[in-house]
């Protein structure tokens, strides 16, 4: 919307003195008045500049990555030239025209081609088998349910975070096993960066000027991971949301940066959960204000002492449900005010006005196994989601 006007006014207003919110508001209030009352000539907008659609590319590969950087099409790293041969090999690995469109994709509202989300795939080092998963979790970070501009917009530091099931992960190779939030895997680190590049040069999300995180997080990069269904004694994931075990299917969610659950010590299943609801029950998190539920990754060797305590995902859930709750008198008078605004649903079902619990129903906490040996999971805030969507991942 290149008429749309726009007025900045100057942060912090939350923690700001009333007679500075007030002087801010007064200077921006002609600002307002001329935006709602005069529309710029098109010949007074700027033009932006647009690649073309072929270009030579230099052989230098210092040279031909500083073209890249100064195209303003990477998100800091090195990105894989995006040659027709390439692109092509991406497209035949699914039943879709290169010419087909999809979005709009947040937040500038853009549209793309099939075609380019394969371009953005192999910048970020995909293989070309990848590409149905970067396809199918686009589309379900566009689902409605996802809320995906606002994650994008927020202060906020959350990103789409990406669950992957189902036998794909063993074909692609996906770490679901020891540091499957971290580096070394190529399926999920290029993955994941894929659907980041494309929000980024595709939707227009760009640090500091559409995303405004006040500080964001490394999931920014890329945040994809796949559950250990080898090691869970659980049923799978994306079986609980209704999918047939030998379907492949992504999950995406808006999601903060992990919290570690390190149990030193303990030794029953209810040691553990005590534990989690201690992390669960901090001040500050997005649980705390958003109604999403949480997600807890569980480490293997926890889901096995749950399991043989008699816990299954259902008996977990009502616990967290039950335990994790923070009595409002922790919290000032403002935020109480906020949470029964934000928060409001608990306040109308649960029958609990004197606390706020971190899901509005057992049903709403998401949970999912995944990482290697050790007595470690995770706690994940949620937000802006209304709850977690999921596709399947369909290949040729």
């Amino acid at each position: 919307m290149p008429q749309l006007p726009i007025v900045e006014i100057a942060h912090p207003m939350h923690t700001a003195p009333r007679t500075v919110v007030l002087q801010r508001a007064e200077s921006a209030a002609p600002a307002i008045a001329a935006a709602l009352t005069h529309r710029e000539k098109e010949a007074e907008q700027s033009k932006t500049h647009a690649a073309d659609e072929r270009c030579a590319l230099s052989d230098d590969p210092i040279a031909l990555q500083e073209f890249f950087f100064g195209q303003g099409w990477t998100d800091g790293l090195p990105i894989v030239p995006p040659v027709r041969d390439a692109v092509r090999a991406m497209l035949a690995t699914v039943r879709r025209s290169p010419d087909e469109t999809i979005g709009p994709i947040p937040p500038r509202m853009r549209v793309a081609t099939i075609e380019k989300l394969a371009v953005n795939s192999v910048m970020a080092g995909c293989k070309a088998e990848y590409f149905p998963v970067v396809l199918a979790a686009l589309e379900a970070a566009l689902d409605d349910a996802c809320r995906l501009y606002g994650i994008q917009t927020a202060t906020n530091n959350a990103t789409p975070l990406l669950i992957i099931n189902g036998p794909a992960v063993g074909k692609l190779g996906l770490n679901a096993g020891g540091n499957v939030f971290g580096q070394g895997t190529r399926s999920n680190a290029t993955i994941g960066r894929a659907l980041q590049l494309i929000l980024r040069n595709i939707g227009g999300d760009l640090p500091g000027e559409t995303d405004v995180s006040t500080q964001g997080h490394s999931g920014k990069f890329t945040f994809c991971i796949a559950e250990n269904e080898q090691a869970s004694p659980w049923v799978p994931f994306h079986v609980e949301r209704g999918y047939a075990r030998d379907d492949s299917t992504v999950t995406v969610i808006g999601a903060s940066a992990g919290h570690n659950l390190f149990t030193y010590g303990c030794e029953t299943g209810a040691e553990l959960l005590d534990h989690f609801v201690g992390a669960m029950t901090a001040l500050g998190h997005n649980n705390v204000i958003f109604p999403t539920g949480p997600l807890i990754v569980i480490g293997p060797e926890h889901a096995g002492v749950l399991a043989r305590d008699g816990y299954d995902k259902d008996q977990i859930r009502e616990y967290l449900f039950t335990h994790a709750r923070i009595p409002l008198s922790r919290f000032p008078e403002r935020t109480v005010q906020g949470l029964k605004h934000r928060r409001s649903r608990w306040f109308a079902e649960v029958g609990d006005p004197a606390h706020i619990g971190v899901a509005d129903h057992p049903s709403h906490i998401n949970i999912v196994v995944a990482g290697g040996a050790g007595i470690h999971s995770q706690f994940i805030p949620t937000s802006f989601s209304y709850h977690p969507v999921t596709r399947k991942i369909d290949a040729v």
